[in-house]
């Protein structure tokens, strides 16, 4: 109990850095709807050949076979839609995709020596900017390297019916989070640490947090009110467009107020049971919550590896379909050493400051997922992150705003874009959250001081996350390196023989270095059924095993989209057991099989054979396991076609209780 109260409260300091005066901040000039966003997807690209081309004369190609060639080497079918100005031609893609995928192609494109550009034609729409009277020094919104909130905010501005929690100090009125909120909880057992003259009750507003000196075992400074909650709070959901104060990243959702830190931090017990309420879970003695979160912020944590206790409610919770975001920490350490940012199936949070930069006191490391805005200068600074608060220094005061810094202030800009993406479209699971917030994620700038490998696949996107998700579950889509051959529409068929298994092996040839069926119909000891009928493949399932499906397959025009279902069940950490798509021995998607990527159920994934159009190949399956740990690898429903996108089905979660990283027997 001790232990966990030091190391929770040191957290919660450094996340806040040293208070200043909580004075408000005078008005900045409000901001009108005249910027220009590239919010949207796009489906055609802009084209000019140069003057030196032969595209009209006797000897050039028609119509048909130079946009043959063009899709050839775009790795997707493209159509002439019309001429433009400038002796420019739009090409029309087969469907809308995120603007950065429609760049890659025309990047291949432009390879072309007859091709003077290649661009998409991107749809340009009014952003909507809101009015709110401090808006302008939230630059975490809209800078360079922010999130990109006002694009997003052209899509939605979030879903009324979802809710958000704050796992934290509790909240405090103030008059930017009026409306805003549902009736949350007070988890806090101890009554001193409390500091509301009672323990667990339904009151979870924030009576202030304010310690003396040596006040916590341990000791410790004298430290004033932090409003710690009040400042998340403010960053998911201030009211926003109403010409007042801040605005927040969603405008509509409501926040689910769940205190589980008072003076000197909280206990871990406290902790999980608030977390398994918020998610809609049973907690004994304890009233059931009528507003379920989808979504949970955790800006808390210490030094600690990921225990059983936390490990088994971040796995209920995941298993109920709710997202849980918390901070990587502020001890500029691996993350790694602390919890929960440690534990497997959330999404642990660095933080950037205002140049891209990782923020001088952020954790880091291979556990971070992804980065988003968390400032720095230190409290008061206006490169640190603005938000609501209070001005009371022990009890509750005026409403105010303050700017903090933290990778408590990064974690709540992921929980707020993570609660736009489910406005636009609640069936993502948690596994798919997370996928989408990586692929799109922005780049770090060149020679910033964080790196894939130490601050997660970049600093969040907002816009092309939220873009993502509404177009539908993008899969990860891989281009191949553009091949410039002789196009041919002759090779007829394009077929996978037997791709749902039905017929057992059929149409496959298998291999298994421990002597495995691998198409099977028999799943045992494992959770996992087939995605559809009653057969499937089961690659990997134990140590030392190479096993690999595959079978010859011509890649049509038409149907150059390489579809497949598959579950990864993995008890191995990441680096060790891997996954392979080959088309002739060339890898074309590689998938890492650990345990913080299991799928939780079955995924669709897709891969662009566009460069292999007309040829027949080798399309190969493969899993490799080392001597350690238990990796397995399910596939289903193998398929060509014409689609990137996502086309609907359910993707079931774990049926019954046994262990998907159960090894073969």
């Amino acid at each position: 109990m001790i232990g966990i109260l030091r190391t929770t409260w040191r957290f919660l300091v450094v996340a806040v850095l040293l208070l200043a005066a909580t004075a408000p901040l005078s008005a900045a000039q409000s901001l009108v709807d005249s910027d220009i966003a590239l919010a949207s997807p796009a489906n055609q690209i802009i084209l000019k050949y140069k003057a030196s081309a032969d595209v009209s004369g006797r000897n050039a190609p028609n119509q048909s076979d130079r946009m043959q060639a063009l899709s050839a080497v775009a790795g997707i079918r493209l159509t002439y839609f019309r001429p433009m100005s400038g002796e420019a031609h739009v090409l029309r893609l087969p469907e809308y995709l995120p603007v950065a995928d429609v760049q890659r192609i025309a990047d291949r494109l432009m390879a072309l020596p007859d091709v003077e550009y290649a661009e998409p034609d991107r749809i340009m729409r009014i952003t909507l900017t809101p009015n709110d009277t401090q808006y302008a020094s939230q630059w975490h919104y809209f800078e360079t390297y922010g999130i990109n909130a006002p694009a997003a905010w052209d899509i939605t501005t979030g879903s009324s019916g979802l809710v958000v929690a704050v796992i934290d100090t509790g909240i405090r009125n103030h008059a930017d989070l009026s409306g805003r909120t549902v009736t949350g909880y007070d988890f806090i057992t101890n009554v001193t640490t409390a500091n509301d003259g009672n323990g667990r009750d339904n009151d979870a507003s924030d009576p202030g947090d304010w310690i003396t000196l040596n006040q916590c075992p341990g000791g410790n400074p004298a430290q004033n009110s932090s409003w710690h909650g009040t400042h998340v709070a403010g960053t998911i959901g201030a009211n926003s467009n109403n010409s007042t104060g801040v605005a927040g990243i969603n405008w509509n959702s409501k926040i689910l107020p769940v205190r589980v830190l008072g003076k000197c931090g909280g206990s871990t017990s406290d902790i999980v049971d608030g977390m398994r309420w918020a998610a809609g879970l049973s907690v004994s003695g304890v009233p059931a919550n009528a507003n379920p979160a989808k979504v949970l912020n955790l800006s808390l944590g210490g030094p600690s590896s990921c225990t059983a206790t936390w490990q088994n409610a971040i796995n209920a919770i995941n298993a109920v379909g709710a997202t849980i975001v918390v901070a990587a920490g502020n001890d500029n350490a691996n993350a790694s050493g602390y919890v929960p940012a440690s534990c497997n199936g959330v999404i642990t949070v660095s933080a950037t400051n205002r140049t891209g930069n990782k923020a001088s006191y952020s954790n880091f490391g291979a556990v971070v997922e992804i980065s988003a805005p968390g400032g720095d200068g230190g409290t008061g600074s206006p490169n640190a992150v603005l938000s609501t608060l209070n001005a009371g220094t022990t009890v509750p005061g005026a409403d105010s705003y303050q700017f903090y810094n933290g990778t408590s202030m990064a974690a709540p800009h992921i929980a707020g874009v993570v609660s736009l993406m489910l406005s636009v479209n609640p069936t993502l699971t948690p596994a798919q959250v997370l996928s989408i917030l990586q692929s799109t994620a922005q780049d770090f700038p060149g020679g910033s001081t964080c790196t894939t490998s130490i601050c997660g696949s970049g600093i969040v996107d907002a816009a092309a996350a939220v873009i993502q998700s509404n177009t539908g579950v993008l899969t990860e889509t891989v281009y191949l390196p553009a091949v410039l051959r002789n196009y041919s529409t002759s090779a007829g068929g394009g077929s996978i023989v037997n791709g749902a298994f039905e017929s057992g092996a059929t149409g496959w040839t298998q291999s298994s270095t421990n002597g495995f069926p691998l198409i099977t119909n028999n799943f045992s000891p494992t959770a996992v059924t087939a995605h559809g009928g009653s057969w499937g493949a089961w690659l990997g399932g134990t140590s030392n095993e190479t096993s690999y499906i595959q079978q010859t397959v011509t890649i049509p025009s038409g149907s150059s989209i390489l579809s497949y279902w598959h579950w990864i069940g993995s008890s191995d950490t990441c680096g060790f057991d891997f996954a392979y798509v080959r088309v002739n021995g060339v890898n074309v998607d590689t998938l890492n099989l650990c345990s913080a990527n299991n799928t939780g159920g079955w995924v669709r994934r897709t891969v662009n054979l566009g460069a292999y159009i007309g040829q027949s190949v080798q399309l190969q399956f493969r899993a490799q396991t080392d001597s350690s740990v238990n990796s397995n690898w399910f596939l289903d429903d193998v398929a060509l076609g014409a689609s990137l996108l996502f086309q609907g089905g359910d993707t079931p979660v774990l049926p019954g209780n046994a262990s998907p990283e159960a090894p073969r027997k």
